[in-house]
C-alpha cells in the first residue's frame, strides 16, 4: 500500500487542481440538470426510465468527484444526501415545468450510493485508503 491518498498528486510539492475543477464541472451539470425549466429531449434515445437514469447519474457523478477531494468522506456524502430531497421539493414548488417525484428521490439516493461504492471499490483495486477512513 503507497499510503497515498485518492486525488493526491504523486508529486507532493504540487497542487492537484484538476480534481477539483472535475468536482466544479460535475457540480455545475448536477445544478443545471437538477433545476433547468427545460430539459434536454433524449430523442431517439429516449425509453421508459431515462429520467431515473438521469438522476443516477447526476448524483452518482458530483459524489464521485467530491469523494475523491473532500478531506473527510462525510464532507461529501452529507451535503449530497440532503441535497436530494431539497432538490425533488425545489422540482415540485418553485419551478415551471418540472415536478418532484419520489422516485426521483430514490434515484438520487441510489446515484449518492453508486459515487460512494466507485470510490470505495477504485481504492480496494488501487489498494489505496479513501480519505476520512481509517486505514
Amino acid at each position: 500500500m503507497s499510503g497515498r491518498l485518492i486525488g493526491e498528486p504523486t508529486d507532493p510539492t504540487r497542487r492537484a487542481f484538476a480534481p477539483w475543477i472535475v468536482v466544479v464541472l460535475a457540480l455545475a451539470v448536477h445544478l443545471w440538470g437538477l433545476y433547468t425549466t427545460s430539459p434536454p429531449d433524449a430523442g431517439a434515445l429516449s425509453f421508459p426510465g431515462i429520467d431515473k437514469v438521469a438522476h443516477v447519474v447526476l448524483f452518482a457523478v458530483p459524489t464521485w468527484a467530491l469523494l475523491r477531494v473532500v478531506p473527510n468522506q462525510w464532507f461529501a456524502l452529507v451535503p449530497m444526501l440532503l441535497h436530494v430531497p431539497v432538490s425533488e421539493l425545489v422540482q415540485a414548488n418553485v419551478l415551471a415545468n418540472r415536478g418532484g417525484e419520489w422516485w426521483d428521490a430514490v434515484a438520487g439516493l441510489v446515484g449518492v450510493a453508486v459515487g460512494w461504492w466507485t470510490v470505495q471499490s477504485q481504492a480496494r483495486m488501487e489498494g489505496t485508503p479513501v480519505r476520512g477512513q481509517q486505514e
